[in-house]
């Protein structure tokens, strides 16, 4: 029986009559204190407590053993990948393959392949259990891949096996990880979280973490500006997340209020490409840490630029001020070409600070809307507006509060960095058959399990907020805690973490 815990990519983390998986499996005589054993007799195999018994060689076809994968119930057996590192791409696309044929709840075994320095990316393929026979064939320690397994499984836990496989100096798994995103990238997506405590993007692959692209399409194809806002301000980055707390932003805010004037504030900045203010608590806008070096690579030029142009097409702005250091100067001809005033430089000098006063006196008055601000923040997290018109709308500080005949609608809180469902939100998404799970007949308490499910929604990844639905009434919402993919697929797992139930009207 397998008991679904967690995932990032295609790796998860799960339990198998009783073992912890991913695993790397030892010989007896490999001595590996505390890790599993793999036994061998003369008909078959011992895996995680399951005795495989090999069929005849003749009954396995040549192309069996290259093309496909053994198959023994809730356990699958990859033979030959060995044969295959030598041609990254169809190593990557027989693991995948072997994946999605076989579905997401089976364990997958792969022998012969491991070495210490590959476990990491091929676990994030999707393998869930290695071997050392490899190492052992090579005159290798095969407890140096017990130590690098357990490694794994801590950047696991924490959820951070990326930055773990990112970090990996091996030419194949390099060659790997760029292949998944490049290829692979529309089914990666759907197993990231859209939550996350932190995001390490000190790597060259960092730019193109599924988490990461999400973001910067997200901006493009699912969020607009606040339809109040007429003048865009482009500012840069800073080290402190959330930005606003940081002292440069502080000193930018000093000058527009100085000024009088409200503009509407977008960063730029890598690996994001662009983040409106409003987006500035979302993960991973508030969880990201970057080096600093003032130098961009050409792929970071070339998706800031395409993206600005592309933000710039879909939002229309009366006027456009880019207040931005030396760093950002490969954006001046294409903001020359959108009419943009544009100041570079040294932001705090005196000079500079008197150029965006003067721009920023050079534009009209504009005042802040909440509904427009915190639809703006629905946009990019369920792709819809909410209708509220009529609605009573309360700030504190960056909190948001809608309310509909004095009961919650939908909440905006920083902490979240995401909007919260009352019970008439929860409703209105529902209707749109969006972020929606329904449930059997039952009233959760604290979590609802993959069993209880009867259906959810495709949108739905780990993080999400969704509204829970009972025979066709919106009873409660919660926290995804699993994609709509393995709540369909896994039999055992938590999917949502009730956060509120509604009594009965």
């Amino acid at each position: 029986m397998i008991s679904h815990l967690g995932r990032q990519g295609l790796g998860r983390i799960a339990e198998y009559n009783g073992y912890r998986i991913p695993t790397v499996l030892f010989l007896e005589e490999d001595r590996v204190e505390g890790a599993p054993v793999e036994r061998l007799y003369t008909d078959g195999v011992e895996i995680l407590g399951k005795r495989i018994k090999f069929p005849d060689i003749d009954e396995i076809s040549s192309s069996q053993l290259k093309n496909t994968y053994l198959d023994y119930g809730d356990i699958i057996i990859l033979p030959g990948l060995f044969t295959l590192l030598r041609k990254p791409e169809n190593l990557l696309q027989r693991i995948i393959s072997a994946r999605l044929d076989s579905g997401l709840k089976k364990v997958i075994f792969a022998p012969f392949i491991a070495e210490k320095m590959m476990i990491p990316v091929l676990h994030y393929l999707g393998i869930d259990v290695l071997d050392a026979g490899r190492v052992r064939m090579d005159g290798g320690d095969p407890g140096e891949l017990w130590e690098m397994e357990r490694i794994t499984l801590d950047y696991m836990e924490k959820g951070e096996l990326r930055v773990l496989v990112e970090s990996i100096p091996h030419p194949l798994s390099k060659t790997l990880l760029r292949l998944t995103d490049s290829i692979y990238y529309t089914l990666y997506e759907k197993f990231f979280p859209v939550t996350g405590k932190s995001l390490n993007s000190s790597h060259f692959e960092s730019l193109f973490r599924p988490d990461v692209r999400r973001w910067r399409e997200r901006i493009i194809q699912r969020y607009r500006k606040p339809g109040n806002e007429e003048y865009l301000l482009l500012i840069p980055c800073s080290a402190t997340k959330p930005y606003s707390r940081s002292p440069s932003h502080r000193y930018f805010h000093s000058l527009i209020e100085k000024s009088g004037k409200h503009v509407h504030e977008v960063i730029v900045t890598s690996p994001l490409g662009l983040v409106p203010r409003e987006l500035e608590y979302t993960y991973p806008a508030a969880h990201y840490d970057i080096p600093v070096t003032g130098r961009w690579y050409g792929e970071e030029r070339e998706f800031t630029i395409q993206m600005l142009e592309d933000y710039i097409r879909l939002n229309r702005y009366r006027g456009i001020i880019a207040f931005l250091p030396d760093d950002l100067l490969f954006l001046k001809d294409f903001l020359d070409g959108v009419d943009a005033i544009s100041i570079f430089g040294n932001l705090r000098s005196e000079e500079n600070q008197r150029a965006l006063l003067e721009a920023l006196s050079s534009i009209g008055y504009v005042r802040e809307s909440l509904a427009e601000r915190i639809n703006s923040i629905s946009r990019f997290q369920f792709g819809v507006e909410f209708p509220l018109d009529g609605k009573r709308i309360t700030r504190r500080y960056d909190e948001i509060m809608i309310y509909e005949s004095d009961e919650m609608y939908i909440h905006f809180h920083p902490m979240n960095g995401k909007i919260l469902l009352g019970k008439g939100g929860a409703e209105y998404i529902a209707s749109r058959n969006i972020y929606t799970v329904e449930i059997d007949n039952f009233t959760p308490k604290g979590s609802i399990f993959v069993s209880g499910i009867r259906s959810s929604t495709e949108d739905i990844r780990e993080g999400d907020e969704v509204a829970v639905v009972r025979n066709g009434e919106v009873i409660g919402t919660g926290t995804a805690t699993m994609c709509h993919e393995d709540m369909e697929s896994q039999e055992h797992g938590e999917a949502v973490r009730i956060r509120r139930i509604f009594s009965s009207s």
